[in-house]
């Protein structure tokens, strides 16, 4: 081979080199392998994302990990509890929502429903229709999507959402029916 053919076969070798550094060092890093002898928990961590830890993050081997970003069971993110929801009418597309409880407060008028339902802007309680009998009040959540919203795609997972509601009487013996059901 003459020089000058090495020569070129050594500036090509050269910049093949730099083409491949240039690429390795532009990637993201690869993420370490697991230790085999990782905790099984987490220092600090919480399933509902508590204590510095977001719900949706996760460690390998951590086995009460909640990876769903909705806290538990399914609620207000982080908190374990309901996402607490007030009507908002003007929603499009309504219909009636089954609660799954109601719970009258002490004052005997205040009544605070939970009920599973989607992400908004797709699912928005619109409004809650009360009736009274003399022997039930009939309580019916109404939900819709918001007009406003415009062209959204929303996840379908599940929320557990409460409302707070003042009846008009007072409950007393009276039965609270679920209107939707």
């Amino acid at each position: 081979m003459r020089t000058s053919q090495r020569a070129v076969i050594a500036i090509v070798l050269a910049l093949g080199a730099l083409v491949v550094a240039s690429v390795a060092s532009a990637s993201p890093p690869s993420p370490a392998p697991a230790a085999a002898s990782q905790p099984t928990s987490a220092p600090g961590h919480k399933p509902d994302g508590g204590s510095g830890v977001p719900a949706g993050t996760c460690a390998i081997g951590v086995p009460d990990c909640n990876d769903t970003g909705i806290g538990d069971p399914g609620g207000d993110p982080g908190t374990g509890q309901p996402l607490v929801v007030e009507p908002t009418p003007g929603m499009d597309n309504v219909g009636q929502t089954a609660f799954d409880t109601a719970t009258i407060g002490a004052d005997d008028t205040t009544l605070t429903i939970v009920f599973w339902s989607g992400v908004e802007p797709c699912y928005v309680l619109d409004h809650v229709d009360v009736s009274y009998s003399a022997d039930a009040v009939t309580v019916t959540l109404f939900q819709g999507s918001d007009p406003n919203a415009g062209d959204v795609a929303c996840i379908d997972i599940a929320l557990q959402k409460q409302a707070t509601i003042t009846l008009d009487e007072p409950l007393g013996a009276r039965a609270i029916v679920d209107g939707a059901a």
